[in-house]
């Protein structure tokens, strides 16, 4: 077994890492958020259902999708693709990403409170103090002015209400986790899905909900046009393959088999590889100060994923099934 598909911290970083390398291709590319976001649905899901019908990822295997199972992805992808990218792109816009990314990393928190409230999930006092570091370091990284420029992508608007949007995308995003993390950390006992089988649900879902508000608005020829020309379309297909694709796969895997404050939180240390990264395809240079936020947040990881225990979300799952059985 691939050690990233069997570890849920392992996969966990692998998608922030992924995540980090389609941000540098997407921030290259001149679609406005909302079409970068419509296009990259679609074209990732038509890429993971060609996967699915070939049987890669595991697809089909072992696995028995029950209509809860069905929803809770639905309502996943609804929370944290469709919902959570839409309002986070917003206050990107306006903040710029040094301030939204600042913003984005209290999804951890969320992700806390969810797992300790409603999915009785307990961590350890060290693995606290892991989140606590790992977001330390990340901050300390994302304020590392020389990395990542302040300015606003495409709009103009009111910075208090960008805020709001950076809270409430983090809240989504979170909720998104949970609803996965729900459907998926029972795949074994066949009464869940592979995470793969997850990520096809959730990214088709997200496409197929950005198609039809853009149907409602009249706009979906013309924003397909621009999206799908083929110079378009070659500028962020690779950001594609390692975002919606491979990077959501990873966030599943991590999601299933990790505690969902634990999975949240290292997926969100994309900022981390985002600095090397930049530094290979941009020559952007690495002060000490972003060294140390990125050992700093080394450490908190380590701590992060120590002693993790399981988690009960297959009672919760139980729970929901019962309930909708009663009302039928």
């Amino acid at each position: 077994m691939n050690p990233l598909l069997d570890s849920g911290p392992a996969a966990a970083l692998a998608a922030a890492g992924l995540w980090a390398a389609s941000s540098l291709i997407y921030s290259r590319v001149r679609l406005t958020a909302w079409t970068l976001n419509f296009g990259k649905n679609v074209a990732g899901s038509t890429l993971l259902l060609l996967a699915w019908m070939a049987g890669l990822g595991g697809a089909g295997t072992g696995s028995s999708i029950t209509g809860v199972t069905l929803g809770l992805l639905v309502l996943s992808s609804l929370s944290g693709i469709v919902l959570g990218d839409t309002l986070y792109f917003r206050s990107l816009q306006i903040l710029g990403p040094r301030r939204a990314l600042m913003l984005s990393t209290t999804s951890p928190l969320f992700g806390l409170l969810i797992g300790t409230v409603f999915l009785q999930q307990f961590l350890s006092l060290v693995n606290l103090l892991g989140i606590a570091l790992t977001l330390a370091g990340v901050l300390i990284v994302i304020r590392e002015r020389a990395a990542i420029t302040d300015a606003a992508a495409f709009h103009t608007g009111d910075s208090g209400t960008a805020v709001l949007l950076g809270f409430a995308a983090a809240a989504s995003t979170a909720v998104g986790g949970m609803f996965s993390h729900v459907a998926t950390r029972d795949a074994g006992s066949g009464e869940g899905c592979t995470a793969f089988e997850a990520t096809v649900i959730r990214v088709v879902t997200a496409a197929v909900a950005s198609g039809l508000i853009l149907l409602l608005q009249r706009r979906l020829r013309q924003t397909s046009r621009n999206v799908f020309s083929p110079v378009t379309l070659r500028s962020y297909l690779p950001a594609v393959v390692m975002g919606p694709v491979l990077g959501i796969w990873m966030s599943q895997i991590a999601l299933q088999k990790s505690l969902l404050a634990i999975a949240i939180t290292l997926t969100s240390t994309t900022p981390l590889f985002a600095i090397p990264l930049s530094r290979v395809a941009f020559g952007t240079p690495i002060s000490a100060r972003a060294v140390c936020g990125a050992l700093l947040a080394v450490l908190g990881v380590f701590l992060t994923v120590h002693e993790e225990s399981s988690a009960p979300a297959v009672a919760v799952k139980q729970t929901i099934s019962e309930g909708v059985e009663s009302r039928q």
